[in-house]
């Protein structure tokens, strides 16, 4: 049986890669299905098999989530699927970044899957979509940019955004924004000005995208306590304890607040300041009912 896939074990590869997920187990869920619906009677004790493991229940514990995928794990799935050079280092970086418990260790290990995955992208576009969300100052520019009395001098940028940025992050930043048409170059001026344009990732970066720019706001918001006084911010917390349902319901309101917001902000005439909400609701325990 073992030897009957090595054909769809080299084709998956070029179908599934490891570069589109941020969690092995998905990865691995998506292999085994991929192949299931190739190869009739397929189970994941066979899977295990072909991916260079004991004929157990060990793989399908791994994409449960009850028992955890070494780097050793890791390079037996890499040989079994033919996985080569960039996508090779992601699955890699990938295990060694969900297996980290230091928050340092899973920082510096994330900025090495973003550079990988950008590496991995063929689209010019999705490079400077991925690269957008990479710094949180570059929604903030394009803030500035529609504010009036906007200045494209990278030093008067500069000025204007705390925490502070360097004057070639600015210059590069409004280069970035209008190469994703997010902002225009008004010729008779040579200022610049907003665009009805909005950024929208597909797929393929969408989740690298999304945590990444959690990432970075958080940090900030983490230090505005510090940096502003009570009269420039509005930080406040609540602990509860819930049921799923009752999660599922407060969700459903942080997002009717959250459009709320939007709304109000939209009707705001003569803006002078950019200012960044961030909405937290986060589990501090695991279910008493596991």
């Amino acid at each position: 049986m073992k030897n009957d896939h090595k054909s769809t074990f080299k084709e998956v590869s070029q179908h599934i890669k490891p570069s589109q997920y941020l969690d092995y187990s998905a990865f691995l869920e998506d292999v085994f299905q991929w192949v299931k619906q190739r190869c009739k009677g397929y189970s994941y004790i066979i899977f295990a098999d072909d991916l260079g493991f004991s004929k157990t229940n060990v793989v399908h514990l791994m994409i449960r989530g009850k028992r955890r995928l070494s780097i050793k794990g890791a390079e037996r799935i890499i040989d079994a699927l033919h996985i080569k050079s960039t996508e090779r280092m992601y699955l890699e970086t990938l295990v060694r970044y969900q297996n980290a418990r230091l928050t340092s260790d899973r920082e510096f290990l994330f900025a090495r899957l973003m550079d990988l995955k950008s590496k991995s992208l063929s689209s010019t576009l999705e490079q400077s979509q991925l690269e957008y969300y990479s710094e949180w100052f570059h929604p903030v520019i394009r803030e500035l940019v529609g504010m009036p009395g906007f200045n494209p001098d990278p030093h008067w940028i500069v000025k204007h955004i705390e925490p502070r940025v360097l004057p070639e992050q600015a210059r590069k930043s409004l280069a970035l924004l209008e190469e994703l048409n997010l902002i225009q170059k008004n010729e008779a001026t040579q200022n610049f000005v907003l665009t009805q344009q909005y950024i929208s990732t597909g797929d393929e970066i969408a989740s690298h995208a999304v945590v990444r720019y959690h990432q970075r706001t958080i940090e900030i918001g983490r230090e505005s306590v510090m940096n502003f006084d009570h009269t420039e911010r509005n930080v406040s917390s609540v602990t509860v304890s819930i049921s799923k349902d009752v999660f599922d319901r407060i969700a459903d309101e942080i997002s009717i607040f959250r459009k709320k917001i939007m709304e109000i902000a939209e009707q705001s005439g003569d803006p002078d300041q950019v200012y960044q909400l961030n909405i937290q609701f986060f589990p501090f325990t695991k279910s008493i009912k596991d």
